[in-house]
């Protein structure tokens, strides 16, 4: 890979780890996998601090066409204000489980808009992680 990649393909590979992301954010069985493949992970807070650290809500302009589609970065924003409330309103501490939220409905919230996301980025999956994609 290109250690300096260039601003198309540095966003399409964002794009790819929001998809990731989102794939296990909405799946309680990915959440599951992920707590039991990595036992030292805190499942409840990688999903609440992963976000975070690759979205950044001042910025969305930065999530555009062609890479983000218009109704992707809608989603990211729709997501983003669901992921805020969840962000509030789950315990602090953070449980260390995610058996401790899954089913609640505040996680179930937030795999639900986790879910809607996934799907409008699925629409066209993710694309090339090496080269800038025709769009």
């Amino acid at each position: 890979m290109d250690p300096t990649p260039s601003p198309q393909l540095l966003r399409q590979r964002i794009r790819n780890n929001i998809i990731a992301y989102l794939e296990v954010a909405s799946s309680a069985l990915e959440q599951r996998e992920y707590e039991s493949k990595v036992p030292i992970a805190q499942v409840p807070n990688e999903m609440i601090d992963r976000w975070e650290d690759s979205v950044q809500p001042n910025d969305f302009a930065w999530y555009s066409e062609p890479v983000f589609t218009r109704e992707e970065n809608q989603a990211m924003r729709d997501f983003h204000a669901i992921w805020n409330e969840v962000a509030d309103a789950t315990p602090n501490p953070m449980p260390y489980s995610v058996e401790l939220l899954i089913g609640t409905p505040i996680w179930d919230r937030f795999m639900s808009a986790a879910s809607i996301a996934l799907d409008v980025f699925m629409r066209r999956g993710r694309l090339d992680d090496d080269v800038e994609e025709e769009l």
